[in-house]
């Protein structure tokens, strides 16, 4: 089984001014497109039909953040029948981290808290596999020494005797369908928590669990909380 991983939002910790306006973003979304290798080919055709449809030029990347509202909303209700009815392996999972609140030493080192957020999202998938590969945007890790995640992740899964094979991959998204789609979908749900705007984000939260899987994380005083939706 493959995971493609993307996000949106920022690793910034300027919270004292807007987003967007020298200030950092207040949330980060990172988002997963499980989805098995023979089943890639349903969503490459339902990217290639979005392009069509919008007139986008051909196999040039085109970045969630860039779909107006209306465009979003239609991607996602064609999701059912252009997807979802053709693969038994897709699914969305994705989580959205709260910054306000993070402790002062989750603050220190972004790709320690990168990690971490992202082991928290994989690590209950993972093991529900034989096989995983997970594949990132090579420019998703924009902070030093991020290819540390292969050797986090296997240390995690390993480290609880689970015996499951695990191989981790970074690549450009420019050439890789799949990550876009996982860039769009952090964007939409991203969308929804930074700037209220759910066109997409409502319908996603109707898919089965099996097919959509949402975690919040959000830090109050010394307690980690965590919220499924």
């Amino acid at each position: 089984m493959k995971i493609y991983i993307d996000e949106s939002g920022d690793l910034g910790w300027t919270l004292d001014k807007p987003n967007r306006h020298g200030g950092s973003s207040k949330y980060i979304t990172i988002t997963g497109i499980i989805i098995s290798a023979n089943e890639e080919k349903y969503i490459s055709r339902f990217i290639n039909g979005i392009y069509k449809k919008y007139n986008l030029t051909p196999n040039i990347e085109k970045k969630g953040a860039n779909f107006i509202p209306e465009h979003s909303s239609y991607i996602t209700s064609q999701l059912t029948a252009k997807v979802i009815n053709k693969s038994s392996s897709f699914k969305i999972i994705s989580i959205t981290v709260n910054k306000t609140n993070i402790y002062e030493s989750l603050q220190k080192d972004k790709n320690i808290f990168y990690n971490y957020v992202l082991g928290l999202l994989l690590k209950p998938e993972i093991i529900q596999h034989n096989n995983i590969e997970i594949i990132l945007d090579r420019r998703t890790i924009k902070v030093s020494q991020g290819e540390s995640f292969p050797d986090y992740i296997k240390t995690e899964i390993w480290g609880q005797g689970h015996n499951i094979n695990i191989t981790c991959e970074f690549l450009e998204s420019s050439k890789n369908k799949m990550i876009w789609f996982a860039d769009w979908y952090a964007n939409f749900i991203w969308r929804k928590h930074e700037d209220n705007e759910s066109s997409s984000y409502e319908q996603l939260i109707n898919f089965p669990k099996e097919r959509f899987l949402e975690k919040k994380l959000f830090f109050e005083l010394k307690h980690t909380k965590y919220k499924k939706v």
